[in-house]
């Protein structure tokens, strides 16, 4: 289970669907904004390294596409 409500969800996330955050420390840097930012591009979002509501949406989405199971999003 992915919990997209805290930063270290959403890193898991994005590890899980193939973009680098760097570790799951729940810790908001570079890393994660970057892999955020890409996810973002990849789903036709605005791109701004942000995890808000469209873009945990679309994390969720993605992930239960894989057969994962995601909350928060």
């Amino acid at each position: 289970m992915f919990h997209l409500g805290s930063t270290r969800g959403v890193q898991e996330a994005l590890a899980a669907l193939g973009f680098d955050p760097g570790a799951a420390d729940g810790l908001d840097g570079p890393k994660t904004r970057a892999a955020t930012t890409a996810f973002q591009g990849s789903h036709g979002l605005a791109q701004d390294g942000i995890c808000g509501s469209a873009t945990r949406v679309a994390l969720a989405t993605a992930l239960r596409a894989r057969g994962l199971q995601a909350e928060g999003g």
